[in-house]
């Protein structure tokens, strides 16, 4: 099993935002999140990603209880979330998808090539010099599911990936998300408003 979760409650300002009494995911499929605006799925993703704690209720990643410590950082390295509205740094497109390889201390000698192939991916690499904040908003998108492609990940996660991106590229992104699942044997989970995108690149869709 990927994930699977236990009367699992987020609660923000003393207002409950998820509540999920039992979830979970299999391991070789891509998963769609589907639900109104307000109904947990961005609150679902960050604490699948582990950058948010629940507020109570348990979280098993690949069969093992998850802490919000130590662990859950290490854990990271595996589980990438690509957000609705990414941030960019103030910098170039290369220095803001090199920055996962540093962390990961890639070597610098096989750095570029890891950039170039991932800005290639999502139809980016004439912008690799390009400043990362002045990008639209579907360019940024773009390169920052290049940047969470070049650390590798083993799980990819996608909060409304398309949702400003127009529909040239909206197709080169479903083509990645596939890709990742049949080709690489990554593990996605994404959201989405649009029931036809969803039906069409998931194996199973959640209404939340």
């Amino acid at each position: 099993m990927l994930y699977s979760v236990r009367n699992l409650k987020k609660i923000y300002k003393s207002r409950t935002v998820l509540d999920l009494p039992e979830l979970s995911f299999e391991k070789g499929k891509i998963y769609g999140l589907m639900g109104p605006n307000g109904s947990g799925k961005t609150t679902l993703l960050h604490i699948l990603s582990f950058l948010d704690a629940p507020s109570s209720g348990e979280l098993f990643y690949q069969n093992q209880p998850v802490s919000f410590t130590e662990k859950a950082l290490a854990l990271r390295r595996e589980v990438v979330l690509v957000d609705q509205h990414p941030i960019m740094f103030t910098s170039s497109v290369y220095k803001n998808v090199e920055f996962g390889l540093k962390i990961r201390k890639i070597p610098k000698s096989e750095r570029q090539k890891i950039i170039e192939d991932c800005l290639d991916r999502v139809g980016m690499r004439e912008f690799i010099h390009a400043d990362a904040s002045r990008l639209s908003g579907g360019e940024t998108q773009r390169v920052a599911i290049a940047r969470a492609l070049a650390c590798s990940p083993k799980v990819m996660l996608f909060d409304e990936p398309t949702a400003s991106v127009d529909v040239t590229h909206q197709a080169v992104i479903e083509n990645i998300i596939l890709e990742l699942r049949h080709d690489r044997g990554v593990d996605c989970i994404f959201s989405t408003h649009d029931r036809f995108q969803a039906s069409k690149l998931a194996d199973e869709i959640i209404s939340l």
